[in-house]
């Protein structure tokens, strides 16, 4: 198997990581502190980064004001995404249809509708997409 790296970014210039590997270790504790200094965090409410990306399945860490909405975007190829509440609470609606999920609480979705999640605290989620 070949190993796959992230580089350091402006952004990020410490920002170096395994992405893909026989076997990846996401320090998440030190992540979320990093994603919640980042100025896209202050300045858009929001901000991820992503811990894992293989060909079939990508994990991201997402931090989220109170408040802020994400919504689905054109990942028709995607067949399951699974939200994982580690800090906070949030509402996840899809067809009129509303699960209020809080910490330590998981979401598996088959994604095959436009989704909608409110955040309704300050929130830290991770979250797992598969193709």
């Amino acid at each position: 198997m070949e190993e796959k790296f992230n580089n350091a970014t402006p952004q990020r210039p410490a920002g170096h990581r395994t992405l893909d590997g026989q076997l990846v270790l996401a320090d998440l504790p030190r992540f979320i502190k990093e994603i919640r200094n980042e100025a896209a965090y202050h300045e858009n409410g929001r901000n991820a980064i992503t811990v894992f990306k293989s060909e079939h399945a990508t994990t991201t860490l997402v931090a989220l004001k109170k408040d802020e909405k994400v919504k689905s975007g054109n990942e028709e190829q995607h067949l399951l995404m699974s939200l994982y509440v580690i800090e906070g609470s949030l509402a996840f609606i899809t067809d009129g249809e509303e699960e209020y999920l809080s910490v330590g609480q998981l979401l598996n979705y088959h994604y095959d509708r436009p989704f909608e999640a409110f955040a309704h605290t300050e929130c830290i989620c991770l979250l797992t997409v598969i193709k």
